[in-house]
């Protein structure tokens, strides 16, 4: 007996009805799962695009939330802030110098604050019969209570009688004494001199200038203008 006609005895004979009924199982199988793989896509091509609508509504509706937020804190926060234009102070020192402060906007926090933030000040001295004296700034800070006035950022000072003419990045005037000084680098040049330092005061329209370095640059000038 052969081999083949050995195994043909163990297997099963399969009628055309049921290869038929077979091959229908299969396909329905195939069908059903090509059918759920459509529903996947369909349901992909729907919730990624919603996610990705609500993402960015979520974001623009954050942001919003967030200006309103800031707008509230920034309107609470300068509630009392009073902002001015082109605001002019004037006064008289205790030598009898009149003096005005200028700018082109000056702002104050509180109702009854006496600070005063200044943006691009200007501080003019008029003593009498005599050569005006005039600061410059790129910003400041004047208290009008102790009449000083903290400038920073390009501080140019042109002394009255004097022809020279300062450059710092810092310095503090007070009204009271028509005085400017400060411990920060100082340039002063007139058509004949160059002279630097580290810290300085100028007083008296700039009759008397005092200047001083620090490190290896010790030293003391002092120049007085004949009254």
């Amino acid at each position: 007996m052969a081999p083949t006609d050995i195994a043909a005895r163990f297997e099963p004979e399969i009628d055309a009805e049921t290869e038929f009924l077979q091959r229908r199982d299969r396909l329905a199988k195939q069908m059903a799962a090509v059918r759920r793989r459509s529903r996947r896509i369909r349901t992909l091509r729907f919730w990624i695009p919603a996610t990705i609508v609500l993402l960015a509504a979520f974001n623009i509706g954050w942001i919003v939330i967030a200006s309103i937020i800031n707008s509230l804190s920034l309107y609470s926060g300068t509630i009392n802030e009073i902002r001015m234009i082109n605001p002019h102070f004037s006064g008289q020192s205790s030598k009898g110098d009149h003096y005005t402060v200028t700018g082109l906007e000056a702002i104050r926090r509180g109702d009854n604050a006496s600070v005063f933030t200044l943006k691009s000040p200007a501080i003019d001295y008029h003593p009498i019969n005599r050569g005006s004296s005039h600061v410059t700034a790129a910003s400041g800070v004047y208290n009008r209570d102790t009449q000083l006035i903290t400038l920073t950022g390009n501080v140019v000072m042109t002394p009255g009688d004097s022809e020279m003419v300062f450059h710092t990045e810092e310095a503090i005037i007070d009204l009271t004494k028509s005085q400017v000084y400060g411990n920060k680098h100082v340039d002063g040049r007139d058509p004949t001199r160059h002279i630097v330092g580290e810290s300085f005061v100028i007083a008296d329209n700039g009759r008397s200038v005092t200047m001083t370095g620090r490190g290896d640059n010790q030293f003391h000038y002092t120049a007085t203008a004949q009254k």
